[in-house]
């Protein structure tokens, strides 16, 4: 699907190259780091002119900001569409909250990564995260308090515990995998149950 990206004032809103752009740049920022990704070494990767990402994202900043708000996106799609499709018990949406991040793990580790490596770039990036992250967040919190007269304050701050505890769980694996020891299934169910029965210590 089409992304919309932050763009220098006066050009079209939608690109295809700026699409590419976003994509490369987000696994390259999640396998090798924000800081060691030199745009010369983007552009040689996309087989374009470095001056082409620099059109679209007029600094590397910009473009870190534009695979931020793409990375929440898509975050935002796949949590509320498994949230929503289970209803709205409150335990069963903990489950697919938590199921998804999981499964992200398997299929866009991109993702999960790029948090982690966002983290270490500095509070300019961390801070945009956080704004990035605050609708999320909000919807998230209202989602689960259902009209109850708890502080939404404090389940903020669990999902963002539960959040932490998911990327932290795919450093683990990745790191175990690295080491030649890939997790299994069991590695996986049991690790799962534990995310779970915590999520609901602290949101149920």
């Amino acid at each position: 699907m089409g992304h919309v990206v932050d763009l220098v004032p006066g050009t079209p809103t939608r690109s295809d190259t700026a699409v590419r752009i976003l994509d490369a740049a987000m696994t390259a920022f999640a396998e090798r780091g924000v800081e060691a990704t030199s745009l010369d070494s983007l552009a040689a990767g996309l087989g374009i002119r470095k001056q082409t990402i620099l059109y679209w994202f007029p600094s590397k900043e910009q473009l870190l900001r534009a695979v931020i708000d793409l990375a929440v996106e898509e975050l935002d799609d796949l949590l509320t569409s498994a949230v929503t499709a289970v209803g709205p018990d409150r335990q069963r949406r903990l489950r697919a909250a938590v199921d998804t991040a999981f499964r992200l793990g398997r299929t866009r580790p991109e993702l999960l990564a790029l948090v982690r490596e966002v983290a270490r770039t500095g509070p300019d990036a961390l801070s945009y995260l956080r704004l990035a992250l605050d609708p999320l967040l909000n919807r998230a919190a209202s989602a689960l308090l259902q009209g109850e007269g708890r502080d939404p304050a404090q389940v903020r701050a669990a999902l963002v515990e539960v959040g932490a505890r998911v990327v932290g769980l795919a450093t683990e694996a990745e790191l175990l995998a690295s080491l030649g020891h890939r997790p299994d299934l069991a590695w996986l169910r049991l690790r799962r149950r534990s995310l779970v029965a915590e999520a609901s210590s602290r949101l149920g």
